[in-house]
């Protein structure tokens, strides 16, 4: 388990930092398809070099299903994360970011209708957690029009569909070669964003890359894969809900990184915000420790 709870917290950081890469992006060309274009074909360029190596192609016994799946999430994810860059402009890098922690709620629905069931300790944690996104909304940024919120709750179903996908995918992975959860996790990582890559070619159509772009999305793009091989070990070894439990620390390093990038004057993706409203951001990231540490000791 604790290796599980260091891959998400590692997955929060590199997400973190990953958004505020994106960020700068949406600031210089204001355009999400583009940044989603060409974030999936340097991940897809990246993900063809390790993809012969180190896939068991030969070890799946149903090669076809798998690649279906593997299309399904990445359709998901391409839907959630449209909707999230388009959000970005709407709420700004750290208060998206520590939202998606509303993820949970979604994720624990989806578990309980498919048959699982949460312990009383695990619900308090679950509330917690979303409540500390809620207070992380309000400790300022502004009001969020409708189109905002819609595009928040595209983002967190698809997103939370998305986990499912890949928790079973890495499942698959492992039970069919032997792997264990790290290696299962780089082998479907490279398969996934490889499926992604092909979806969104036809994309190069209307997006024509260039150097400029792709150096600067270069950096989101890599933070993003590598946060996703540790994210697969970590719903693996965790499964999703708790996996998501931890990942709501993109709240803490979201303040962290949300108070740089003020001071360092990218008014366009974080609003001005006073000491008095990060402190409350503070307090919305220490209850949401509170509720890992609740869950963490209810599945013990």
């Amino acid at each position: 388990m604790i290796f599980g709870i260091l891959c998400g917290f590692a997955t929060a950081i590199l997400n973190t930092a990953g958004y505020f890469c994106s960020s700068g992006f949406l600031v210089r060309y204001k355009s999400p398809g583009r940044m989603l274009v060409m974030a999936a074909m340097v991940m897809m360029i990246v993900s063809l070099l390790f993809l012969p190596w180190i896939f068991p192609f030969g070890c799946l016994p149903s090669p076809v299903n798998f690649t279906l799946q593997a299309f399904l999430g990445s359709a998901l994810f391409l839907l959630g994360q449209g909707a999230f860059f388009a959000g970005l402009r709407v709420f700004g890098a750290s208060r998206i970011s520590s939202l998606l922690g509303l993820k949970i709620v979604v994720l624990s629905f989806i578990f309980i209708i498919s048959g699982g069931n949460l312990n009383w300790m695990q619900c308090c944690a679950v509330v917690m957690a979303a409540g500390s996104a809620v207070i992380f909304n309000w400790s300022g940024g502004g009001k969020v029009p409708l189109h905002g919120w819609l595009l928040l709750m595209v983002s967190l179903v698809c997103y939370s569909l998305v986990d499912m996908v890949e928790t079973s995918l890495v499942i698959q992975v492992s039970r069919a070669s032997g792997f264990s959860t790290l290696r299962s996790a780089l082998a479907t990582v490279p398969f996934l964003y490889t499926a992604l890559g092909i979806l969104l070619l036809p994309g190069l159509w209307f997006f024509k890359p260039d150097k400029e772009q792709l150096c600067r999305v270069t950096p989101y793009a890599i933070l993003w894969l590598s946060s996703q091989v540790l994210l697969f070990c970590c719903f693996s070894r965790l499964q999703p809900v708790f996996g998501n439990v931890i990942l709501a620390t993109r709240g803490i390093f979201s303040v962290i990184a949300g108070i740089l990038l003020s001071r360092y004057g990218f008014a366009e993706t974080e609003a001005g915000l006073s000491w008095k409203m990060w402190l409350r951001r503070i307090v919305a990231a220490l209850v949401m420790l509170g509720a890992i540490g609740l869950y963490s000791a209810a599945s013990l």
